[in-house]
C-alpha cells in the first residue's frame, strides 16, 4: 500500500492536534493521500443530532489542491426548515450523509490547510 505523502502526513497531524479529544480515523487512499473521517464534532443547536462526524479527503496533490468536499452524518434542521443550498444527501465511505459543498477558489497552501478548512467548514454549517 502506499505511504502518505509527507504533506498529507502533516496535516493528519495539525488535525488530530487541531481536534484533540476526537477520534480520527486516517484510510490511506492507495496514492499518498487519505481519508479522514473525524468523531464527535459539534454542528450546534440548529441540527438534530447536535454533533455528528466530518469527513473529507486529503489527495496526493496537497496542499496544492483545496480539501474538498466535505461530509457530515445525516442532520436534519431542529426548526424543521430544509438544510438549504449546498448540501446534498449522499453516501460517502460507506456511510449515510451529507455532502457540504464549499469550495475555496483562493486556496492558498502557504495560509490554508486541511485543519482551518474543517474549521471553517463547520462554523459555515453551525451558522445556517
Amino acid at each position: 500500500m502506499t505511504q502518505l505523502t509527507a504533506a498529507v502526513a502533516e496535516a493528519v497531524g495539525a488535525i488530530r492536534a487541531n481536534f484533540a479529544g476526537h477520534a480520527v480515523e486516517v484510510n490511506p487512499d492507495g496514492a499518498g493521500g487519505a481519508l479522514v473521517i473525524v468523531s464527535d464534532v459539534a454542528v450546534g443547536p440548529r441540527y438534530i443530532p447536535a454533533a455528528t462526524w466530518l469527513g473529507f479527503h486529503l489527495n496526493a496533490a496537497y496542499p496544492a489542491s483545496d480539501v474538498y468536499p466535505h461530509y457530515v452524518g445525516v442532520l436534519a434542521r431542529a426548526d424543521g426548515r430544509g438544510l438549504g443550498e449546498a448540501i446534498t444527501p449522499t453516501t460517502w465511505q460507506g456511510r449515510p450523509g451529507l455532502q457540504l459543498s464549499r469550495r475555496s477558489n483562493r486556496w492558498n497552501p502557504a495560509v490554508d490547510n486541511a485543519a482551518n478548512k474543517a474549521e471553517r467548514i463547520l462554523k459555515w454549517l453551525a451558522d445556517r
